[in-house]
């Protein structure tokens, strides 16, 4: 049986100079708020304060507000007048992992015991709600100008409204027996979509762009959410995703996955009834050889490479809406629409 480990072909694809390049962009880019983070979030021993931060330095990417700030700068703005609302991203994104790893059962996050198993339901839900609280702090004491502000709250809360549509729904159709990819596009249209590009949309604001450019990088989310989120279910299925090692964290909990919905389209009646069988196992009850059977079966009907295909193909529908964008410079677009096709972790 073969399980995906490293993607070989997408890792070599992936390892240019200016992927790189664009990696440790994130990287330094998502440091540059850390400060700001310790002020917004002040490090106390108390009840919030400790869940928080065994949460928030567990070795998160920042890639969002990296996002922001490195938008901003490509439209002519001033990153640092960004960080706020920067921050307020990173924070709502750690707030839905809170609560995401309480509904999915998710017992591991970046290779240590999620909040809730560390401190219990109670005090995670409570944390995530205070990380809500202080992310809209950040953006209304921002020294920006009303206008931009409001702007910046619309934005932020449109995103937030609509992850929450998108994981109703991936909540809710989970080991459904009649999940397609259009089903799959509905939700990660809601839930990654806006959640990706709302970074970069607010970047954009910052640096007084118009309208106009602001609807074009919505758009452009809607390729690269999607992509974001296919890739994702394929890091799943190896151990880049943080999970102290476990594989098919997305089967064991039976998530709707891009994989699922391409395989059910595919199977034989037996193996179509066999997956969805597994998919509707509770927890507990899909052990490693069931997520190694489902793994077969995603090999046995080519969705791995499909899916990669697939996504790799929605960073080429992002390519023509970059053209669409009023910047000189193109190529730092081009990269981290790339990036979220190939990306290893």
């Amino acid at each position: 049986m073969t399980i995906v480990q490293d993607f070989p072909e997408a890792s070599a694809r992936y390892k240019t100079d200016m992927a790189q390049t664009i990696e440790n962009s994130l990287k330094t880019y998502g440091m540059r708020i850390d400060d700001y983070l310790k002020k917004l979030l002040p490090v106390r021993d108390d009840y919030l304060s400790e869940p928080i931060w065994y949460h928030m330095e567990s070795g998160g990417k920042r890639m969002r507000p990296a996002l922001c700030l490195i938008v901003c700068e490509a439209m002519g703005g001033n990153p640092d007048e960004a960080v706020p609302f920067a921050a307020a991203v990173e924070v709502l994104h750690n707030m839905f992992l809170m609560h995401d790893d309480i509904e999915d059962g998710d017992t591991m996050r970046r290779d240590k015991p999620t909040v809730w198993v560390k401190y219990g339901t109670a005090n995670a839900i409570n944390a995530g709600d205070y990380l809500l609280g202080r992310a809209y702090h950040a953006i209304l004491k921002s020294n920006l100008s009303f206008e931009k502000k409001l702007k910046l709250l619309d934005i932020f809360t449109i995103t937030y409204e609509k992850t929450v549509e998108g994981q109703a729904l991936d909540i809710n159709w989970r080991g459904s027996t009649d999940f397609t990819i259009e089903h799959y596009l509905q939700i990660v249209e809601l839930k990654t979509a806006y959640y990706l590009t709302c970074g970069m949309v607010g970047g954009a604001v910052v640096a007084g762009r118009s309208d106009n450019v602001i609807e074009k990088i919505w758009e452009l989310g809607k390729s690269m959410g999607p992509a974001f989120q296919i890739r994702d279910d394929l890091i799943d299925l190896t151990q880049g995703k943080g999970r102290g090692g476990v594989i098919g964290s997305d089967i064991k909990e039976g998530k709707p996955s891009f994989l699922y919905a391409y395989t059910l389209s595919q199977a034989g009646a037996g193996d179509r009834e066999r997956l969805i069988e597994i998919m509707l196992k509770p927890r507990e009850s899909t052990s490693s050889r069931v997520v190694n059977e489902v793994i077969t079966l995603y090999n046995k009907y080519d969705a791995i490479n499909y899916s990669q295909k697939y996504a790799e193909g929605l960073v080429e529908k992002a390519f023509k809406i970059i053209e669409e964008i009023p910047v000189e410079d193109k190529t730092t677009f081009r990269e981290i629409a790339r990036f979220m096709a190939q990306r290893t972790a």
